[in-house]
């Protein structure tokens, strides 16, 4: 029988989440806690995962890296291994796609075409990342708008910044809480995961090769060259 897989890697926070897919069909949809060290299962949790639905690895056709905002460490391995896995090999096509993404696919018909949504993150050292996403064509697509803020500095910056949905992820709503003015925080909509299919699923990110696009939870990122 013709397949025609598609598959989502993402390891950019505390959890690893993997999908598969069969053209538009969500085959698995798989998120479990891998942090540290736990990471080197990463490549044998994803077998176990495809042996379920009874694919093996070369029949994925199309792979999707989440590329943060996220961990160097847990997003270089899962391009890596993607890369591993796909080197050399024909008719295979590869990309990175914001993890962000998939955390505002939770939001599901609460967002409509137009809508701003700000995925906030915990960027360590007593700050958050802030990355800006716009609900075109039925999909949250990245606006370029991404920020990394200090208590001081989120405070300035959502004094004057509206948009229609503030998201986070649940286990990193306590680390936010002490950057953000109250009622930042009170708009603040939280979710366990994110959603791995929709990184696969994106339409509007072409598959063109580059598993070195991730967006690090470092400042230097957004640090633009003079």
């Amino acid at each position: 029988m013709n397949r025609n897989y598609s598959a989502a890697l993402d390891l950019s926070g505390r959890e690893a989440a993997f999908a598969l897919l069969d053209g538009e069909t969500v085959i698995a949809s798989e998120v479990r806690p891998m942090r540290g060290r736990e990471s080197a299962q990463l490549a044998g949790w994803v077998a176990a995962e495809l042996e379920k639905t009874g694919a093996a690895l070369g029949d994925v056709k199309r792979w999707t890296v989440g590329s943060g905002p996220g961990s160097f460490t847990g997003m270089r391995l899962a391009a890596a291994l993607v890369n591993g896995w796909t080197y050399g090999k024909t008719g295979i096509k590869t990309r990175c796609v914001p993890t962000a993404a998939a955390l505002a696919a939770n939001l599901g018909e609460a967002a409509n075409e137009g809508d701003r949504i700000a995925a906030l993150f915990d960027g360590r050292n007593k700050e958050l990342i802030f990355f800006e996403l716009k609900i075109s064509g039925g999909e949250a697509v990245p606006t370029g708008k991404e920020e990394v803020l200090n208590a001081e500095q989120a405070a300035t910056f959502f004094a004057e910044y509206e948009c229609e949905h503030l998201i986070a992820l649940e286990a990193e709503q306590s680390a936010l809480a002490l950057l953000l003015p109250e009622k930042i925080l009170a708009q603040l909509e939280a979710f366990g995961s994110i959603k791995p299919e929709a990184l696969a699923q994106a339409r509007t990110k072409p598959f063109d090769g580059n598993l070195a696009d991730l967006v690090y939870i470092r400042p230097a990122v957004f640090t633009k060259p003079e």
